[in-house]
């Protein structure tokens, strides 16, 4: 994969020739510093955007020929995103949030609040059910994005900087929710980040600097 984002003066290459393999079930990090073109790799794995040069293919399909409205059926079915900012809706309570890809998928109300609701339990939500984002504690933000995110049993969840904008302990316990996610429902979880401290705990560590891939190794804690 070739990234390269242009100016009217400027040329710049966000990646540069960037070959990768992952498994199903398998729990990758991708590592590297600011501007080294990680969080740019995951948006094209993603489908975020269109890559510059090269396929991108997932179960046997070529996202990057996808039209807008195919890459958005296609996220919708397989698809699962965690952010660094959680990206909650401040109007909606954290039951109506995971409900929300649901809703998208034309599931009547009353079993998406229920499939909601047993989620947010098995995070040890139950009492926040009906709190709005700005109620609760990053941790909690996140693990209602995260439960968001798997509603649905997506194949794919990514993850993009899931735990910067939370304290060491409860990064921990993110980064072993991701890893449970992956062991107990064979969902491949694809996470950038910039901490070795939590990338150890993924299966693969992929190493990218100034675009390019420089290092892979393994991990799991």
């Amino acid at each position: 994969l070739t990234k390269i984002y242009k100016t009217n003066k400027t040329r710049l290459r966000a990646l540069a020739s960037v070959d990768m393999d992952i498994m199903p079930g398998e729990f990758v990090a991708i590592v590297g510093t600011s501007g080294s073109g990680k969080s740019t790799l995951l948006s094209l794995l993603a489908g975020l955007e269109s890559p510059s040069a090269g396929r991108i293919a997932i179960k046997g399909r070529g996202i990057h020929r996808m039209s807008e409205e195919q890459l958005v059926n296609f996220r919708l079915k397989h698809t699962g995103f965690v952010f660094q900012a959680f990206n909650l809706f401040e109007i909606l309570t954290a039951q109506e949030n995971v409900a929300f890809p649901l809703m998208a998928q034309g599931v009547g109300r009353e079993e998406r609040m229920e499939r909601s609701k047993e989620l947010l339990t098995l995070f040890d939500l139950k009492k926040h059910l009906h709190h709005k984002p700005k109620e609760l504690s990053g941790g909690q933000q996140q693990r209602v994005s995260i439960a968001r995110a798997i509603i649905s049993n997506p194949d794919i969840i990514f993850a993009d900087e899931p735990t910067g904008n939370l304290d060491s302990r409860t990064a921990h316990q993110i980064i072993g929710l991701l890893k449970d996610i992956s062991i107990d429902k064979g969902t491949t979880v694809l996470m950038v980040t910039h901490d070795m401290r939590r990338a150890i705990y993924a299966d693969r560590i992929i190493h990218i600097e100034d675009g390019r891939i420089v290092d892979m190794e393994d991990g799991g804690l």
